[in-house]
C-alpha cells in the first residue's frame, strides 16, 4: 500500500500571516484539539487553519486519515 496525502494542510498562524499579509484567516470556531504539524514551518500548531496545496509542493505534508 502507498502512503497518500492530503490536499487539505493544516498551517499554523505565524506562517498563514507570512504568506497572506493582505488576508484574514478562516480558522475552525473551536480550533483544534491536538496539536498538528505546520505545512510550511512543521512547528505544531492547534490554530484551526487549513490550506489547499499540492502534497508534493508541501515541506511537511499530513498523510491522508484512514
Amino acid at each position: 500500500m502507498s502512503v497518500r496525502y492530503s490536499w487539505t494542510q493544516p498551517c499554523c498562524t505565524a506562517c498563514w500571516n507570512e504568506r497572506n499579509p493582505d488576508r484574514q484567516a478562516v480558522a475552525l470556531i473551536e480550533g483544534v484539539r491536538e496539536a498538528e504539524v505546520c505545512v510550511h514551518c512543521g512547528g505544531p500548531t492547534r490554530s484551526g487553519i487549513y490550506v489547499r496545496i499540492d502534497p508534493n509542493e508541501a515541506d511537511y505534508p499530513t498523510m491522508v486519515k484512514s
